[in-house]
């Protein structure tokens, strides 16, 4: 009998598809998939990868229909369940991805990475307990990651007798059977696990040690980054600010909170966002994609905009850049839409605001002024050496500064005259500055000034932010939601010969001259941008 040729030619394309993948030219391999699929509706890898693609390109919807397929072919793949999981949380349906990644973990409860990435969903979402669970259970199913171990201690502290403490231990005292890159994943979670224990001195040995490690893999350019940090006023200047005034977009509906990571920004937002009006987006990035999409247009298009040549710059390209910006917002947050009848969503949730709590913001607020003169900016600011110290004490994405003290200091210095810049020319009342301590020393007359600036009536519920219940994604998901206390403006501070690089860094202005200058900063007011991590 002859064989039909199809499934063979199906598999052939699908084995395309993945060369294609690995290469990273996604858009060939999508094509490969496609023809695949059409050839051989019924293999459900082909679904798998396609579905995989798809969320790879960022075409998340279609790739949760692609995954449901696969599933429904396959019920017993955990890959499918577990990239359903990823791809929901990409568009922020963390109750739904929760699901998605248990069934992964019901199917293999080996599955480390879907308990781990269960754990951040539900630490997202408040479910602190369950999260611990989800975490322990990766760590049992695969002791050796350190990445579960950072999570894991960034949401809780841990005693010298608990068994991920102890487990720990062991792998440290193992550490040079690992890579660099995994020696300081272990050498962070284990400082901060001696520092919630008491033993600052070795916690900070831990960090210095994990630092470094850190540094040696991490790509910084600090002369071009502080290079532009310095030209920034001389684009930027009062009298181009004041010419180009109104010309942007009119809404009024977004709130910028900026500042360095771990300033406070969440805490903030988490207070604005308990304000029925107010929707907190999170960290968002969608300003610079819009951005350089206005740079990257042809240089004869209308709309393109040159960063050197602002003093030429018309109303139609700061409109277009403010539209563009509000317009990848609504489509990445349904929840910025307006409902449509046969919306599941409480049509009484209409936001008149969101927040939008980027730290790194702070480097375009003139470009942000221009476009969207009308949004309100928020400088999220805490003394510089608890800032410091709270980033030097983590693993982040996109903060390349600060695993060197030096470096830490040095852009710390150029963020603080940047930010001064903008105080100065930037319209009164765009703009209000929030210190993380006189938040904590007088919490209710700052609440109040924070919702006048926004426009925002007084609401009660703000000053019981630890009670709204929202998807938090930073590392201080567990922090803003327990209440303020002044006793957290204290911290162990390491001696001063292992700060004197970070000191050199601030400067004489800005480094503390003895040790009560320092104080500062505590478990509670602990917030960020690091957030936990995920396995793909």
């Amino acid at each position: 009998m002859k064989q039909d040729p199809q499934p063979a030619a199906a598999s052939e394309l699908r084995a395309e598809g993945d060369a294609c993948a690995a290469r990273g030219e996604l858009d060939a391999a999508l094509q490969h998939y496609e023809t695949a699929r059409a050839l051989d509706p019924t293999d459900p890898l082909v679904q798998q990868r396609l579905a995989a693609t798809l969320a790879a390109l960022n075409r998340f919807p279609e790739a949760v229909v692609r995954y449901h397929e696969a599933i429904a072919l396959d019920p017993r793949d955990t890959h499918s369940h577990h990239g359903l999981g990823w791809t929901l949380e990409q568009m922020h349906r963390l109750e739904q991805a929760v699901d998605a990644y248990r069934e992964a973990t019901r199917v293999n409860p080996q599955a480390d990475g879907s308990h781990n990435n269960m754990g951040n969903c539900l630490q997202a979402l408040g479910r602190f307990d369950e999260a611990h669970e989800a975490y322990r259970r990766a760590i049992e199913a695969a002791p050796q990651v350190p990445l579960y171990y950072r999570n894991f201690v960034q949401s809780r502290r841990l005693a010298a007798d608990d068994p991920v403490f102890l487990a720990m231990e062991r792998l440290v005292g193992d550490a040079a059977s690992f890579t660099p890159a995994d020696q300081a994943e272990l050498h962070f979670p284990y400082g901060q696990a001696l520092s919630d224990v008491g033993r600052n001195d070795a916690s900070f040995d831990h960090f210095l040690k994990g630092n470094a490690l850190h540094r040696a893999g991490v790509r910084y350019n600090e002369t071009e980054t502080l290079g532009l940090f310095a030209h920034l006023p001389e684009l930027m200047t009062s009298d181009l600010l004041a010419a180009k005034r109104g010309l942007g977009d009119v809404s009024q509906t977004p709130v910028f909170i900026v500042g360095m990571p771990r300033s406070g920004s969440t805490l903030i937002e988490q207070i604005l966002a308990s304000h029925p009006q107010v929707f907190g987006a999170g960290e968002r990035t969608e300003f610079g994609e819009a951005l350089v999409g206005c740079i990257h247009r042809d240089p004869g298009d209308p709309l393109r905009i040159d960063i050197e040549a602002l003093e030429n710059v018309g109303a139609a390209p700061l409109r277009t850049l403010g539209a563009d910006y509000l317009r990848r917002m609504r489509n990445a947050l349904p929840e910025l839409q307006s409902p449509t009848p046969n919306d599941e969503r409480d049509p009484a949730a209409n936001y008149t605001h969101f927040t939008d709590k980027y730290p790194f913001n702070f480097i375009n607020l003139g470009l942000i002024h221009l476009a969207l003169p009308n949004a309100r900016f928020i400088h999220s600011r805490r003394a510089p050496l608890p800032t410091c110290l709270s980033i030097f004490s983590r693993i982040f994405h996109d903060v390349p500064f600060s695993y060197d003290l030096g470096e830490l200091g040095r852009y710390y210095r150029a963020y603080d005259a940047l930010m001064a810049h903008w105080q100065r020319v930037l319209p009164e009342g765009v703009m209000i500055e929030v210190k993380y301590e006189e938040l904590v020393d007088d919490f209710e007359a700052n609440v109040r000034r924070l919702l006048a600036h926004c426009g925002l009536d007084w609401d009660e519920r703000c000053l019981s932010f630890y009670q709204t219940a929202r998807q938090v994604n930073t590392a201080s998901s567990a922090q803003v939601r327990r209440p303020l206390y002044k006793t957290s403006l204290q911290r162990w501070l390491p001696r001063h010969a292992l700060l004197q690089p970070l000191f050199n860094g601030l400067g004489a202005v800005l480094a503390p001259t003895h040790r009560q200058d320092a104080g500062e900063v505590g478990e509670a007011g602990e917030v960020g941008i690091s957030g936990t991590e995920h396995r793909t």
